[in-house]
This record gives structure tokens, C-alpha cells and sequence, in this order.
């Protein structure tokens, strides 16, 4: 190189190094902003300097931030308005009634005589080709809208299949090869469409249509294999228009009614059962590859994608349970499911997609779950199986927070719940019979704790569900499925005589005092009113009237006490600002007067219950229960009026002096001519000292 190129070349270096600096300088005073000179000025950098120049000071400061360039083609498109929406599916409803009424006027004619069947069917060809004519004519010449031309495609592609149909099958006129041959010519045509057009109603469409066909195949009598074949190749070729476009809705119908066509042609066909298992299976396989190539970690609707994928996940197990039902040894083909579900899970993980690997790991699980019912497996393992297949369901929804899963595994979960409930009992009191009945309480508790979590961000069927008390209306559920539960033991080991379900009423007593105990933000808005209506239903109805229990008077005289202990504990517990009316401070502080009324007023029924109880089975004589109960309604009637006046309680203060009336009418009315003379005496001499010391107290305040 000669002397003069060096300099040359070194002066253009040094002149690079010059622009870089000014470059560096202007983007940081105007970061956002570039004039054109400063572009020109950098693309001419860019073209003369070298490349080793580059890289001579990696570490230099003046090295510019790479910059994150956006696609101009990725542009989010503005939705369309309602109308638009309207105005776009206008002219697929009238292609549709346009058809409808073409060939309603082809038949009229046919009706009259006038058109022979052939030249009918020569018509309806000719009108089909015209269709596809005119759409291709609009296009080029650039004349209709889209919508126009797309109907105008669709128009002709049904009304081809349509006369194909009729050909072949009503008239007879062409056979049924040719008919085949026909009618796959048309699916071509429709799937070129679908995929040069980029429309997804089209595509739904066409989807639709062709897989309707394999039925008209079933009708002509063709092998079941062959119709096995055209399914899974068809939905292999619409796999090429999903992908191209993106059209997850039509992908997921396609899907459904592909899963749907093998298994109505697998039922109406009693052999090939193998065959038609390994198709669905394949159609499973092609689903799930295109699934994974069409999910979109960052889409804020991922998690409806993930819903969808279990959802026809678990439908097409129920539909692949009914087609290996004749197969020996299908737990083999069971297996495949779990390796395909499995290899899912795989990628999800090496992809990072939380959501479809739980997805794909729980729909694993249910299938080796299902996998191990269809195995010779000892009795009884399948009644815990079903209701913990429901319950993986149900657990993995809430995982996702997919709304549709929800409701679908929610149902099924439920009706599995509610035979479940009715089909077992826990007899004997140590067999899977019993455990079946357990564990479903089991699963409802940790569906609702899991339910209740507290989230950051609630979606719209979240709030929706929240305003509706759907997480509190499910602690009632688990805390009534628990009541059922000790109901049919009851039932078998307890109220066999007398029929009285006295251990429920036990438990519901117990309950309703330790949800009083809890923080509604554990159990939730509804189940202490739910179970405080209950528990004073059962007060009223098992509390005033004596029964007999012949041979159980323990357990009746039992829960008596226990109630009254509740009523006393909970009044006791308001009155002294306790743990109750710390949780309840709100409610108590405008309710005190009234609560405590409704206490003293149960307490009373109650002791009065309690005392002819005794009397009924004979463990108290019938004039010391006549004492005893005037001696309560007193005492009742004291403690009253004392604690309405320490209080200031009005409400209380008038059921006290009601109490008082009432025990003085029993007394004078009643109890003297019932008593002799002796308990007279000492009822009176009770009831006075009662009286004074309450009238000392009362004068005192």
C-alpha cells in the first residue's frame, strides 16, 4: 500500500472516530429524536468504516446500546365496532339463504316435472363453478369487498358437497366412488380457500362441512379403515391452515368434531377397534404437536388456551374409555395416552410454560389414574379413584384459573360427590365402602382452602364468583357434606331407635360454636349464619319436646346440656367483650340488646325441655319438675331484669318482666293446685328469697 492510501486510509479512521463521538454525544442530549443529517451522517460511518475498527475498544464507553427495533407489520389491528362486525357477517347469511333457496327452487321444479333429476344436478355443478367464477373475477378486478368474495367461495364449496350428497345418496345418479372422489375434489378446494384466504369462519366452515362427510361414507358402506383414514388426514391438512394463520378457534372446533367423528364411526363399528383407538390416538398426537406450536406464553388469554387444552384433554379420555371398553389389554393403549401427555409436560418445562406443564402433568396423572382402573386391580380401589380423578380436575382449574375448567370440573366433581354420597355406606365401619365416603370430605376441604387463597389481581368470572359467595357457599358444602356424613352413622350406630340423629345434632352444636371462634376471612361470609339458623331450628325442635328413647336416655339428656352450654357460652362470651364479640364487635355492638334476649329465651325453652325430659324417663319426679320449671322461669326472669339493668338493655329488660308474668300466672294458676304442701312451702320459699334478692339488687342500681 502506498504512502498516499495509508493517509488516506488513516484520515477516514480518525474521521469515523469524530462522528462516533458526535453521535454518542447527540443521543444523549435527544435520546428520542434523530434529525436526517445525524442518519445520513451514521450511515455513512456504517458503509466506510472498517470492521477490525470496530472491535479496537471493546470496552469503550463510547460503544453504542443495542436498540430494540420494532416490526412495523406487528402493529396491533383496531377492533372492529358491533356494526362492522354485523356489516362482515351479513354476506355470509345471505350466501347461506341465496343457497337455501336455489335449491328449494331446484326441488319445486323438480316437484313439477319440468327438470329431470340429471339436469338438476348439472344445474347445481354449474352453479357452483359460477360462484367460485364470479368471487375470482371481484377479486381480480378488485370491485367486492372481502366479505363479498369469501361468500361467494364458501357459496360454491356448499353448494358442491351439497350436490355431491344428493347425487350419490337421493337420486342415485353418479356411484359412489365418483361421488367420493367428487366430494374430496370440493374439501381440496375448500381447504386452498380457507388457507389463501385467511379467513377462520371459512375455515370453520370447511372443517364442519368435510367432516360431516365420513357419516354419507358410513351410509355408502365403505370400509371403516378407509373412513378412519380420510379423518385423520383431513384434520393433518387443516393443520397446515391453522398453523399458517394462527386460528385457534377454528383449530379447537376442528379438533372437538375430528375426536367426535372417530369415536361415533369406532361405535357404529363393533371391529376394527384397535384400528379406530390408533387413529384417535393420532388425531390426539397431531392436536397436542399444534397445540404446543400455537401457544402463546405472553397472550393474556394463555390461560382459556390451557383450559381448552384440558378440557378436550379429559373429553377425549372419556370418549377413548368407551372405544378400548372391548379391547384386551387396552391399559396398553392407556399407557400411550400418559407417554403423550408426558411428553407434553416435557416441553412445557423446557419451554417454561408453567400453566401447560400443570396441565399437562395432571391430565398424566388422570390417565395413569384411569389407567389403573381398567387393570384387575383388587375391589373397591376404583370407588376411590373415580371421585380423586374429579377432584385432580378440580384442583388443577384453580391451579390454571381457567373459568371454563372450573365449571366443567366443578360439575363433574359433583355429580361424582352426589353418587358417591348415595351409592356408599359406612358400613362396615372399617372398609373401602367407608373410606369412599371419607375422603370426599377430604377433597371439598382442600378445595376450599385452596380456593380462599388470597390473589393479587382478580380476573372477571373471579369477581363475578365472589359477589355470588360461591368460595362461602363451598365451606357450607363441606361443612353440610360433613353433617351428611355423620348423619349415616347415626343412622346405623346411634338413632336406629326412636330415629333421632341426636350425634349430628351434637356435631352441628359444636360447629356452629367453633365457627363463632374463627375469623370470617377463614371460613368465609355464610357459614355461621347458615349454621346458626340450623342450630336454632334444631333447639326449638329437639329441645321443648320430650321423647322417648328407650334405652339412650344418656345420649338425649347429652344433648340437651351440650346446647344449653353452647347458648349460656355464647351470651356469657358477648357480654364479657370475649373472643366472639372481638370478631363480631360490629355486629354485636348494634345487636347486644337483641342477642342476648334471643339467648335468655332459648336458655329458658331449653332447661324447660331438659327438666320434663327427666321427668319422662322417669329420673325426676313429676312434682319436682313442676317446681324445678316454675324455679326456672324466676331464676330466668331475675337474671333478666338484673343484667338488663346493669346493661341499660331495654329489649331484655321487657322479656324479663314477660318471663316474670308468665311464672307468676304458672305459679298461681297451675302449681298450687298440682303441689302438696311441702313443696308448695319450699317452692315458695325459693321463689321469695329469688324475689327479694332481686329486688334488693334492682333498688341498688
Amino acid at each position: 500500500m502506498s504512502l498516499e492510501m495509508e493517509q488516506r486510509v488513516a484520515k477516514l479512521e480518525q474521521e469515523m472516530m469524530d462522528l462516533r463521538q458526535e453521535l454518542e454525544g447527540l443521543k444523549r442530549q435527544q435520546p428520542v429524536e434523530k434529525s436526517n443529517a445525524l442518519s445520513a451522517r451514521q450511515s455513512m460511518v456504517d458503509q466506510f468504516a472498517p470492521k477490525p475498527a470496530q472491535i479496537l475498544k471493546p470496552n469503550s464507553n463510547l460503544e453504542p446500546k443495542p436498540k430494540i427495533m420494532t416490526n412495523p407489520e406487528e402493529k396491533v389491528q383496531p377492533q372492529r365496532t358491533l356494526e362492522e362486525r354485523i356489516m362482515w357477517a351479513l354476506p355470509k347469511l345471505f350466501m347461506v339463504i341465496l343457497v337455501m333457496g336455489v335449491l328449494w327452487g331446484l326441488k319445486l321444479v323438480s316437484d313439477y316435472g319440468y327438470l329431470a333429476n340429471e339436469v338438476k344436478i348439472i344445474l347445481a355443478y354449474v352453479l357452483s363453478f359460477a360462484l367460485a367464477v364470479i368471487a375470482y373475477v371481484l377479486e381480480r378486478k378488485k370491485t367486492g369487498s372481502p366479505a363479498i368474495t369469501i361468500s361467494l367461495y364458501g357459496g360454491a364449496f356448499i353448494v358442491g358437497i351439497l350436490t355431491t350428497a344428493a347425487s350419490a345418496i337421493l337420486y342415485e345418479i353418479i356411484g359412489l366412488t365418483m361421488a367420493l372422489v367428487i366430494a374430496v375434489v370440493y374439501i381440496g378446494y375448500g381447504i386452498i380457500i380457507s388457507y389463501l384466504k385467511k379467513n377462520e369462519v371459512l375455515t370453520i366452515f370447511v372443517a364442519f362441512t368435510s367432516l360431516l362427510l365420513p357419516y354419507l361414507l358410513e351410509y355408502m358402506d365403505f370400509s371403516p379403515v378407509i373412513i378412519l383414514i380420510y379423518v385423520v388426514m383431513l384434520f393433518m391438512m387443516l393443520q397446515f391452515v391453522i398453523l399458517q394463520h394462527k386460528q385457534k378457534l377454528a383449530f379447537y372446533l376442528a379438533t372437538f368434531f375430528s375426536l367426535l367423528a372417530v369415536s361415533i364411526i369406532a361405535f357404529m363399528n363393533h371391529d376394527n377397534r384397535v384400528a379406530f383407538a390408533i387413529g384417535f390416538l393420532v388425531v390426539l398426537t397431531i392436536y397436542y404437536t399444534s397445540w404446543c406450536r400455537l401457544y402463546d406464553a405472553e397472550s393474556k388469554l394463555k390461560n382459556i388456551h390451557v383450559g381448552l387444552q384440558f378440557s378436550l384433554g379429559t373429553f377425549s379420555l372419556l370418549l377413548l374409555n368407551f372405544i378400548i371398553r372391548p379391547i384386551e389389554y387396552s391399559e396398553a393403549l392407556l399407557l400411550v395416552v400418559v407417554s403423550l401427555f408426558a411428553a407434553v409436560a416435557g416441553y412445557g418445562y423446557k419451554q417454561k410454560w408453567q400453566e401447560a406443564f400443570d396441565s399437562a402433568v395432571t391430565l398424566a396423572f388422570i390417565t395413569l389414574c384411569n389407567t389403573l382402573l381398567v387393570m384387575n386391580l383388587p375391589g373397591g380401589v376404583d370407588q376411590l379413584l373415580f371421585p380423586f380423578i374429579t377432584f385432580a380436575g378440580v384442583m388443577m382449574s384453580l391451579r390454571l384459573r381457567a373459568s371454563m375448567m372450573k365449571v366443567v370440573g366443578s360439575f363433574s366433581f359433583t355429580i361424582t360427590l352426589a353418587l358417591n354420597f348415595i351409592i356408599h355406606e359406612p358400613t362396615p365401619f372399617f372398609s373401602i365402602d367407608h373410606i369412599s365416603l371419607i375422603m370426599p370430605g377430604i377433597y371439598l376441604l382442600i378445595i376450599y382452602v385452596y380456593a380462599r387463597r388470597p390473589k393479587e389481581t382478580l380476573t372477571s368470572f373471579e369477581k363475578f364468583m365472589k359477589e355470588i359467595y360461591v368460595v362461602d357457599i363451598l365451606a357450607v358444602i363441606t361443612a353440610g357434606y360433613f353433617l351428611a356424613y355423620i348423619g349415616k352413622l347415626d343412622e346405623l350406630y346411634f338413632a336406629s331407635v326412636g330415629n333421632i340423629p341426636h350425634l349430628t345434632c351434637l356435631i352441628l352444636a359444636l360447629l356452629f360454636a367453633g365457627s363463632l371462634l374463627v375469623p370470617t376471612k377463614y371460613k368465609g361470609r355464610a357459614l355461621t349464619p347458615v349454621l346458626g339458623g340450623f342450630f336454632v331450628l334444631f333447639t326449638v325442635m329437639l329441645e321443648i319436646i320430650p321423647y322417648n328413647m328407650q334405652g339412650v336416655e344418656w345420649l338425649n339428656i347429652v344433648t340437651r346440656i351440650v346446647y344449653i352450654a353452647v347458648i349460656v357460652a355464647i351470651m356469657i362470651d358477648v357480654l364479657m367483650k370475649g373472643r366472639i364479640y372481638q370478631i363480631y364487635q360490629e355486629q354485636a355492638e348494634k345487636l347486644l340488646d337483641q342477642v342476648v334476649s334471643a339467648g335468655v329465651v332459648l336458655t329458658m325453652i331449653s332447661v324447660w325441655g331438659l327438666i320434663h325430659q327427666l321427668s319422662y324417663n322417669s329420673l325426676l319426679d313429676w312434682k319436682l319438675s313442676i317446681a324445678f320449671s316454675t324455679i326456672a322461669l324466676f331464676l330466668t326472669a331475675s337474671i333478666s331484669l338484673w343484667l338488663s339493668t346493669v346493661r341499660n338493655l331495654q329489649t331484655l329488660r321487657l322479656t324479663g318482666f314477660v318471663i316474670l308474668v308468665i311464672a307468676f300466672i304458672k305459679l298461681i294458676f297451675f302449681d298450687l293446685s298440682a303441689l302438696d304442701l311441702l313443696i308448695r312451702a319450699i317452692l315458695f320459699i325459693l321463689i321469695g328469697g329469688i324475689g327479694l334478692l332481686l329486688s334488693g339488687r334492682l333498688l341498688k342500681k
